[in-house]
């Protein structure tokens, strides 16, 4: 009987084996499980190193105020600026983007100050007191808060605030005297918002607006004030509102 019972078995067995092979390889799973409903693509990553150029203009405001005798006004300091730029990015979670980012610019900024009154007769500059204003260069370093905006629009875009610290040079010189340039590097601030947007490959194009202050230094006069006969400082503070355009180049990934 027991024979019988694994001669059986062993039949049973070797029937089995021979129907897998007629039938193919043997399938597991639910052979009709539905397509994911979207399907999963990568989202472009922010993060990395880049280098970049970056241009535009500044409209600023020059305020002056003279001393001794307390007069003060507003002049206009505008012009062009060009310049190099670097940064690094740090994509978290999935869209938040945390950077830091530095640029120095040449800067045509300059304006004319009128310290009205004029200056007292028998100066050697004609009895004219104005003051040539110029911000042959700046710079800032500042940190980026951006969103990605990858999947949501048709490229890649970042919007992005921005604020950190800006430095310039600022000269002055009373127009038509021999007596140079006076300037002081300053410090101060800067805060803006901006749009980033993925080109091709590792290009991106970015376009900006930032508010600057950039604090003031005195100048000397050598020549006296009228009614009182003494000589006194012209104070000068610059603030300015910059929009720029750039385009960097992301030179790794983190």
């Amino acid at each position: 009987m027991k024979a019988f019972l694994v001669a059986s078995m062993a039949l049973i067995a070797s029937a089995n084996a021979a129907l897998a092979a007629d039938l193919g390889p043997t399938m597991t799973g639910w052979p009709f499980e539905a397509p994911p409903a979207y399907p999963t693509t990568k989202m472009y990553d922010w993060s990395g190193f880049y280098v970049g150029l970056n241009g535009g203009g500044a409209l600023g405001d020059i305020k002056w105020t003279s001393v001794p005798d307390a007069t003060n006004g507003t002049a206009n300091g505008n012009g062009g600026l060009f310049g190099g730029t670097a940064g690094y990015n740090l994509q978290t979670g999935e869209r938040y983007v945390v950077g830091l980012e530095g640029d120095i610019d040449w800067s045509g900024i300059s304006g004319t100050v009128s310290t009205a009154p004029p200056v007292a007769a028998g100066c050697s500059f004609g009895g004219s007191n104005n003051c040539e204003f110029k911000a042959p260069w700046l710079a800032t370093a500042r940190l980026r808060f951006g969103y990605s905006l990858d999947g949501l629009m048709p490229v890649a875009i970042m919007p992005y605030v921005t604020g950190g610290v800006a430095i310039a040079r600022l000269n002055a010189d009373i127009a038509g005297a021999p007596y140079g340039w006076e300037g002081q590097n300053t410090v101060g601030w800067t805060a803006g918002a901006g749009v980033e947007v993925a080109i091709t490959g590792e290009w991106r194009a970015k376009v900006e607006y930032l508010y600057m202050d950039l604090n003031g230094f005195s100048c000397s006069t050598s020549c006296a004030f009228p009614g009182d006969g003494s000589a006194g400082p012209v104070s000068f503070n610059y603030t300015a509102s910059v929009v720029r355009a750039g385009l960097n180049y992301r030179l790794w990934t983190q």
